[in-house]
């Protein structure tokens, strides 16, 4: 797989340009299929936070992806509480999707999908990363580098809650008034708009992360509807309960439909 390094720092909103022409330069007629931008903190001259600064860089961005109709990736952080990415939200907010990588306890690598414009949310991808020798140096020892490599726990793993669902039934929660198993899904929905579980601040976005997070809580019965009436069910998915979902409920406080 041919791979191509820019390895000097960049400000992207100035040098993109010189950055496309580089590119054509070295490829010819081919096109490359990905552009990875490593870190957006690293390639930006301005402030994360910026509705102007990161609207720039956006921008910058997609005339990359307009040039060469390749995907550009761009590797960000989270911030402290480590939930969603750093900055203004006018890059989530024009994203066709956003994966999130971490490590769990057995030190696997678990990319999730946590949204995508044009295709279902929650996937997950399980892979680890082994050591392999990659030459010699001056001394004669190993130059060693890693390779990604999938591990028997790679799935596909549909029922995984994404977090706009997951914020979306603890939201949930909170819309069922005291002594009643209901909500109204008007009311429900307001809680939604309220509580940020689209990562922009577009009604329309809003809108659709609630619609899809209905669906995925109703494909894995998580939660029950009748006409303008939702309940959580005492089931999460197949063997799940609203604990595994929100972490504040055990299975036997779990309410039940009217």
């Amino acid at each position: 797989m041919p791979f191509y390094l820019e390895p000097v720092p960049l400000d992207l909103v100035r040098d993109h340009r010189a950055l496309i022409a580089a590119i054509r330069r070295q490829l010819g007629d081919d096109k490359p299929v990905a552009v990875v931008l490593d870190t957006l903190n690293r390639s930006i001259r301005g402030s994360e936070s910026s509705d102007e600064d990161m609207t720039a860089y956006v921008n910058a961005a997609d005339a990359i992806r307009t040039a060469f109709e390749c995907a550009v990736i761009i590797v960000h952080h989270c911030g402290i509480d480590g939930t969603r990415p750093r900055g203004h939200t006018s890059l989530t907010g024009t994203c066709a999707a956003q994966l999130a990588t971490k490590r769990d306890a057995a030190n696997k690598i678990v990319v999730t999908i946590e949204w995508m414009k044009d295709g279902p949310d929650g996937d997950v991808i399980a892979s680890e990363l082994k050591v392999e020798t990659v030459g010699k140096d001056e001394d004669g020892e190993d130059i060693t580098s890693c390779v990604v490599v999938p591990t028997d726990a790679q799935t596909s793993s549909k029922r995984d809650i994404p977090k706009s669902a997951r914020t979306a039934f603890e939201l949930l929660e909170k819309a069922i008034p005291r002594g009643t198993r209901t909500s109204s899904i008007c009311l429900w929905r307001r809680y939604c708009y309220a509580g940020m579980v689209a990562e922009s601040d577009k009604p329309d976005s809003k809108q659709k992360a609630f619609v899809r997070s209905v669906k995925k809580l109703q494909e894995i019965g998580a939660i029950g509807i009748w006409g303008n009436y939702v309940w959580i069910t005492g089931q999460a998915g197949q063997g799940r309960t609203t604990n595994n979902l929100s972490g504040g409920h055990q299975a036997g406080q779990t309410r039940t439909p009217p």
